[in-house]
């Protein structure tokens, strides 16, 4: 096989490669050996007759494209391994010749997209934290007793606050419309869960009462409901309000907090509880401060057939989200009024940042040889099986076909500790970092060709829900 290799920049290179005769020749008696099997004749088993008699049975077309499919494979690799190049993504084919001393095929290949790092250590940005205010301790203690409230059947008018429970449907033009009902619905005055309006209109019913509420839908909203005007025929069941707890020593005992049994101990508590959540939210912003850093300091070359397929990728994580929610992709355009084209834009600028943070942090434990040993990862299924209740064996079995899973976990997390220690000399907490970064450095979505490092955060709930 000979090859001619031509760089489109970019991280994109064409490769054209011809099959010669005796190559070609052998991938179409496999092609005719896999059909043939596949040829039943009158008077031979399936797959038993002469292989010219099947032939005849072929149509050549087929056999054509079943002998090109079986030559492209080799020839891909050997062309890969010819000129040392390291696909990302799938590769564009395309037959330009075909006769009985050959073929030849052209294989566009998106490469590991390069990354060229820069300052990545002694990256000394300050922590700005800043001390928990009365008021900020007050509204969690507050919560605290929300929380804890229970609801009872109120006998009063219903209020903003208020859990009215009843049944309703929607009419336009005095013609009831699909999606605008619903019996013993629960909805909290105030809750903004209804257009606005309704639930304002709702304040001051009565259980087993009725009330015609009257609103206009949005303009941005479902494309047959928009700007109309629509009436609720609602029938009132119950009104509950929430009846909170006494804040006092009985209280504080049924919350069951170590070391805590007094009113004046849980105040302290929980003014710690939010002093300790502001030091970690000071820490998160420091640490995403540095990674921002490191990656403005990084070049990073990426196809754009890469960015393609992960723009795809989270346009469908999108679409999945909003048809879980009910919605339509349709439905969701019109309500926010978003464009395919603005959609397209946001999807391609979210590929280009997902995978330039990726590619940055893959490099830094590439570069600094951040590999996971074998005791990582058994201490790991260890501590697993410890919060689950489970015997490690139980856990390594779980996991058995996908153990690289895990291991690109714990990678990820070796090279936030990397970056924590290398530049964040004040952070003696490094695993709540690591734990927040999850949510900063997102993941590209597309899958690849290749081995490269891609971490997740689902083991734990895949482990608890076995478990259970």
């Amino acid at each position: 096989m000979s090859t001619k290799l031509t760089e489109k920049g970019n991280s994109v290179y064409e490769i054209e490669a011809t099959v010669g005769k005796e190559e070609w020749k052998a991938a179409q008696d496999r092609a005719l050996k896999k059909l043939a099997s596949k040829v039943t004749i009158k008077g031979f088993r399936a797959g038993k007759a002469p292989i010219q008699l099947a032939k005849e049975r072929i149509n050549p077309t087929e056999l054509l494209n079943e002998a090109i499919n079986e030559a492209l494979p080799k020839a891909y690799n050997d062309a890969l391994n010819e000129h040392k190049l390291r696909p990302f993504t799938s590769p564009e084919v395309n037959v330009t010749k075909v006769d009985d001393n050959g073929f030849t095929g052209v294989f566009t290949v998106t490469t590991v997209p390069e990354v060229k790092l820069g300052q990545y250590k002694d990256i000394n940005i300050p922590v700005e934290t800043r001390k928990a205010s009365k008021k900020e301790i007050e509204e969690q203690i507050d919560h605290v007793l929300e929380d804890n409230a229970e609801l009872v059947l109120k006998d009063g008018p219903a209020a903003m606050g208020d859990t009215v429970v009843f049944d309703f449907k929607g009419y336009i033009d005095g013609k009831e419309f699909d999606g605008g009902s619903a019996d013993n619905y629960s909805l909290v005055l105030g809750s903004n869960q209804f257009i606005p309006g309704f639930e304002d209109q709702l304040v001051g019913v009565t259980s087993e009462s009725k009330k015609d509420v009257l609103v206009t839908f949005p303009e941005q909203y479902v494309k047959d409901l928009a700007g109309k005007d629509a009436k609720f025929v609602c029938m009132i069941h119950e009104i509950k309000t929430k009846q909170r707890p006494e804040l006092n020593d009985e209280f504080v005992a049924t919350l069951n907090l170590k070391d805590v049994k007094t009113v004046a101990e849980f105040k302290d508590y929980e003014a710690k509880q939010v002093q300790n959540r502001l030091d970690n939210q000071a820490r998160q912003e420091q640490f995403n401060k540095v990674l921002a850093k490191i990656i403005e300091n990084a070049t990073v070359t990426i196809g754009d057939k890469v960015i393609e397929n992960e723009a795809n990728a989270i346009k469908q994580d999108t679409i999945n989200q909003i048809t879980q929610n009910g919605l339509t992709f349709e439905q969701y355009k019109e309500i926010t009024g978003m464009t395919d084209e603005k959609l397209a834009e946001n999807f391609k600028n979210e590929a280009r940042t997902r995978l330039t943070q990726y590619l940055v942090l893959n490099k830094i434990g590439e570069v600094e040889n951040l590999v996971i040993s074998r005791q990582e990862l058994e201490d790991y299924y260890a501590q697993l099986a410890t919060s689950y209740g489970m015997k490690p064996e139980q856990v390594k079995d779980i996991y058995k076909n996908n153990e690289s899973r895990i291991i690109n976990t714990l990678f990820e997390n070796k090279i936030v500790r990397f970056i924590t220690a290398n530049n964040i000399q004040e952070s003696k907490e490094e695993t709540k970092v690591e734990e927040k970064v999850e949510e900063k450095v997102k993941k590209p979505r597309a899958k690849k060709t290749t081995s490269t490092k891609k971490a997740t955060k689902t083991e734990e709930k895949e482990v608890s829900e076995e478990n259970k």
